[in-house]
């Protein structure tokens, strides 16, 4: 076929886009306008004044109560090589944007996961849709909100949402469906309703596995975040950009990326040290 020959469904989604753009301008103006200025901004804000020595109390505190020691030593370490380089505020941009999406895509996934897991079917379809979704190159999530609410960290942070869903979504039906069915028919034989036993049962018995899947969906949102440096964010993501465009700039990106790879990895101690606990207690593996 010649260039430019084929078959496209360009213009079906170029009037889409424009068909929710002329409807939805007013409300999608105001949802962003309000986004930004009520929720984002005081969020970024309250990061950026963030002390080094108060977020160095704060991640190693969290790090000892959890694992002891060792985990802060760990996430303590993480930590410092960050505050060390020149990129300090700017992780804490990328910290912050990633902490939005995290919270949001937890609670999505988590209520859309406990729906479906009620059933085998609709378990079976979300998770095959999480398996659709999770094919999509991810800077495809970006071009639709990019069209619908410009370049802002609105655009990005919703894409965030919808990629980093994937993972809390999926390991929550994960979790809930491997609750033995024996605890299930002796909750229903003891009276409880199936909200009860939801909250009672399957939810402490599964909520290890849950949050493993807070740890997934942390990595996803991250690497959504710096994906998002392609439309102008200003975290760590961009200066990875401008280095990996200049000749001289491997060290530098290196740097940076470890610097992400870090925040990253400061979490998933947290949580991994954090679930293998709780496995213990339940008597879980």
């Amino acid at each position: 076929m010649p260039h430019n020959k084929g078959i496209s469904t360009e213009a079906f989604w170029n009037a889409g886009v424009d068909w929710v753009w002329d409807t939805f301008f007013q409300t999608l103006k105001v949802f962003n306008t309000w986004l930004i200025v009520e929720v984002l901004q005081p969020m970024r804000a309250v990061y950026l004044r963030m002390p080094i020595v108060a977020t160095f109390v704060l991640v190693m505190g969290a790090g000892f109560i959890i694992g002891g020691i060792r985990s802060a030593i760990v996430v303590g370490g993480f930590t410092l090589f960050i505050a060390l380089s020149p990129w300090w505020d700017r992780a804490l941009v990328t910290a912050y944007m990633a902490t939005f999406g995290v919270i949001v895509s937890t609670i999505l996934g988590t209520i859309l996961g406990s729906l479906c897991a009620q059933n085998k079917y609709s378990a079976k379809f979300i998770l095959s849709v999480c398996d659709i979704f999770q094919t999509f190159p991810s800077f495809v999530y970006l071009i639709p909100v990019m069209m619908l609410f410009g370049v802002t960290d609105t655009s990005v942070l919703i894409a965030v949402i919808i990629y980093a869903t994937i993972p809390a979504t999926r390991y929550t039906v994960e979790g809930l469906r491997s609750v033995p069915q024996a605890l299930h028919d002796a909750g229903s034989m003891s009276g409880v309703t199936k909200l009860q036993r939801l909250l009672k049962i399957e939810f402490p018995l599964a909520f290890p596995h849950i949050m493993l899947g807070v740890n997934q969906t942390v990595v996803f949102a991250l690497f959504m975040v710096i994906i998002g440096a392609m439309i102008g964010t200003e975290d760590l993501g961009q200066y990875i950009l401008k280095a990996l465009s200049d000749l001289k700039g491997g060290g530098k990106g290196l740097i940076l990326g470890l610097c992400v790879a870090f925040i990253g990895l400061a979490v998933d101690n947290l949580i991994r040290t954090w679930a293998e606990k709780r496995k213990k207690d339940l008597g879980i593996d």
